[in-house]
């Protein structure tokens, strides 16, 4: 666990979807090999597809598709992801138990995502985890997405939470940067789409294991 400055208890923790608390990259990786085959292009391998999750379809159908194809491609892709989701998204581990924590303790929970609302919505509903979030953000949703502050800036507003007592859980550097430029802690986990050695340059104020070391943090009383 990495800590290399301390950080006061929270009373608003914002979480990043894809790879914090949530696994979608095997839908994620079969709709880009299907909206690539439709297009005659090459398949790419899942590693490669989930390392370019995060950034919100906007910026990932780009990755792999030509200028010309791209408005066409991501209209196949979200219709196609939204087909694909059921049975291949689940909860990373301690998932369940932290939010059941947070709520527990009193924690005021959000969201803040680059998914766009029409994916991002659905999954929180079917993964049976909506009663836990007061406020959820989506890529659609905000005028500039993460790195940006907007999302966050925008859920301390209306949740009345100073930045000093924010803290934004996520899994890559991106979510490092967001919580950097809106002025609050962030905690992330190397289950998602960049490597801890990425991580641990981006200098967060905690590196966790996974979310069962952030229940820890939680009972220690650290957050």
């Amino acid at each position: 666990m990495y800590n290399p400055y301390s950080i006061m208890k929270k009373r608003l923790f914002v979480f990043d979807l894809d790879g914090t608390l949530i696994d979608a990259y095997q839908a994620v990786w079969e709709t880009l090999s299907y909206t690539l085959s439709v297009f005659g292009y090459p398949p790419v391998d899942f590693e490669t597809a989930k390392r370019s999750v995060g950034y919100g379809d906007k910026n990932y159908i780009p990755k792999f598709f030509k200028p010309e194809h791209v408005e066409q491609a991501r209209q196949i892709y979200r219709e196609y992801h939204l087909k694909n989701l059921n049975g291949k998204v689940h909860l990373l581990p301690g998932a369940r138990q932290l939010l059941e924590k947070l709520k527990q303790d009193k924690r005021i929970i959000g969201v803040a995502s680059n998914r766009p609302s029409e994916s991002g919505i659905p999954i929180v509903r079917n993964l049976d985890i909506m009663e836990f979030f007061s406020r959820m953000l989506f890529g659609d949703q905000v005028t500039r997405q993460k790195p940006e502050p907007d999302m966050l800036l925008k859920l301390i507003e209306e949740t009345g939470v100073k930045p000093q007592d924010t803290v934004f859980v996520g899994d890559m550097t991106i979510d490092i940067l967001t919580g950097k430029n809106a002025g609050v802690d962030t905690i992330v986990v190397p289950t998602g789409s960049s490597t801890r050695t990425e991580l641990v340059e981006s200098k967060p104020s905690y590196l966790c294991d996974s979310l069962f070391d952030v229940i820890k943090l939680l009972d220690s009383g650290i957050l």
